[in-house]
């Protein structure tokens, strides 16, 4: 049986499965290593590659095909032809090239974004509230290199994302990796029932304060 990448609640799943997948932005993900690999990556990552071959193969006919004008204006009466099939092709190598943008600009979203997810959700941050906030404050930083792998530039040199992550989730992120639950979690029941006005290092719901305040538009 095939596994859904994405499930809306886990009701009704095999229990021996349920661990397969973590809780990202109110859904369901399948917790997956080798994110470069996944078939909508891949296919992805394929179509770019063979739009950006066949942009190659545009210019270096406009290199031949240019080269051959230099030749016919010298005199030769094609001149005039051959510039025309010249200004045909550089037509077909900008559509070429707008393509290959478009897949690119797909490939570079879908991989970073998914890199990211799981990025943060192995730095233990998992509330669908503070995923977003933390997306929103690192999916800008996020690079890819050629071979699809994931890093961000630091004062010290790029670092692949997985370990910047962890690095921030351990630090600046620290607010947002989600508390151990359990006995030894302490409860938001009773008390005083005034409203938080948000604190990075409080309670769950101190912390979602802040970031809402921070980040009204995750709302």
């Amino acid at each position: 049986m095939a596994l859904k990448t994405v499930l809306e609640t886990l009701d009704g799943l095999d229990e021996a499965i349920q661990p397969l997948y973590v809780e990202a932005d109110g859904k369901y993900v399948l917790d997956v290593e080798g994110v470069d690999d996944h078939p909508e990556v891949a296919s992805l990552r394929n179509a770019y590659a063979r739009t950006k071959e066949g942009r190659e193969k545009a210019l270096q006919d406009a290199a031949a095909l240019r080269a051959k004008i230099a030749e016919l204006e010298k005199g030769a009466p094609d001149a005039a032809a051959a510039r025309a099939k010249l200004t045909a092709l550089e037509e077909r190598l900008a559509e070429a090239e707008a393509k290959a943008g478009e897949w690119q600009t797909k490939y570079v979203g879908v991989t970073r974004d998914q890199s990211l997810a799981s990025a943060l959700t192995q730095a233990g941050i998992t509330e669908p509230a503070f995923v977003k906030a933390a997306t929103a404050m690192l999916s800008g930083q996020v690079r890819l290199a050629e071979d699809g792998s994931a890093y961000v530039e630091t004062a010290m040199g790029p670092k692949m994302l997985s370990d910047f992550v962890k690095t921030w989730a351990g630090g600046e992120g620290a607010a947002f990796v989600s508390k151990p639950q359990g006995g030894g979690a302490r409860s938001s029941e009773g008390g005083s029932k005034a409203t938080p006005k948000g604190n990075l290092v409080g309670s769950r719901e101190d912390r979602l304060a802040a970031i809402k305040n921070r980040f009204p538009e995750l709302e």
